[in-house]
């Protein structure tokens, strides 16, 4: 028993590290890879009910509705906005009937929705819905929408990349919605409006009674994985923030998300400072006997 007390730090940290990287104790949905999950550009699955061949040079994005500073702005504008990315896996609602290549992991780089809701200015007291649609003269209308609260989750963006290179005009160029926590259905993609509204708004899938409007991710799959990284665009400054392979991320800030692996090398910091300190002065209570 005196020696378990003596060496708990050490017990507890061993523990820890078969935890985080082996995996011998239970993780819940946390996971962690070896490989990397990236699906190719040309091997991710494509699926949609319209298509559009839009001109980077004469895109504009709106943003209208519940707003005290209505916005049009172009695609250098766009990325003119802090960045940031993020390898997140995109599903398709067919997957759970059987279609199971209907899924893949991409890194999408673009801005957070909620940095281009901030610019105008939401009017809170009204506002219940964000809508989001393709151009106007879609033949199908199509549209999807987020809660207000759901459009300011930190993992929600904007993507005009996909794998480090612009968006494949199949997946949406220039501009496409990645949120995470969804099916593919609510990734709209061509995405060319934006408007803040007072009602609960019912997308073009939610009419149709096909999908439900609250289109969580149900399947066992990893979404999230690796990092994140925010750049300024200012002071080209930036910030990685390491994950493991997770179905479920919480929408809290960036300063409260700790990794395992974090955790794991700063207890071993202190762990090691800790017998460093004691070591130092054990030296000098025995150098002082000498004295």
């Amino acid at each position: 028993m005196l020696s378990f007390t003596k060496n708990w730090k050490a017990v507890f940290l061993v523990a820890l590290v078969l935890y985080g990287f082996l995996g011998i104790f239970p993780k819940g949905n946390a996971q962690i890879f070896i490989d990397s999950p990236i699906t190719p550009n040309d091997e991710f699955f494509k699926t949609a009910i319209d298509f559009f061949d839009l001109n980077s040079e004469t895109y504009k994005l709106k943003v209208i509705g519940n707003v005290y500073n209505p916005l049009t702005l172009n695609l250098s504008e766009i990325k003119a906005l802090p960045v940031t990315s993020e390898i997140v896996r995109l599903t398709c609602v067919a997957y759970e009937s059987g279609a199971r290549s209907y899924t893949g992991v991409a890194n999408w780089t673009g801005v957070r929705l909620s940095e281009i809701l901030n610019l105008v200015e939401l009017k809170f007291e009204t506002a219940v819905d964000v809508i989001f649609r393709t151009p106007d003269h879609s033949s199908q209308g199509y549209s999807t929408s987020l809660t207000i609260e759901q459009a300011f989750w930190n993992d929600v963006i904007l993507a005009y990349e996909m794998n480090g290179v612009p968006l494949p005009p199949d997946h949406g160029y220039p501009i496409r919605l990645v949120c995470p926590r969804f099916y593919g259905y609510k990734w709209i993609k061509w995405l060319t409006d934006i408007e803040i509204t007072s009602v609960d708004y019912q997308g073009y899938w939610e009419r149709t009674g096909r999908y439900s409007d609250s289109p969580y991710v149900e399947v066992a799959l990893p979404i999230y994985y690796n990092y994140t990284i925010t750049i300024d665009p200012n002071t080209h400054s930036s910030i990685i923030e390491f994950y493991t392979a997770s179905t479920s991320f919480p929408g809290e800030t960036s300063a409260s998300k700790t990794s395992w692996i974090s955790l794991e090398l700063a207890i071993l910091t202190l762990f090691v400072s800790s017998r460093v300190l004691k070591q130092r002065i054990r030296e000098t209570e025995l150098k002082k006997k000498v004295e």
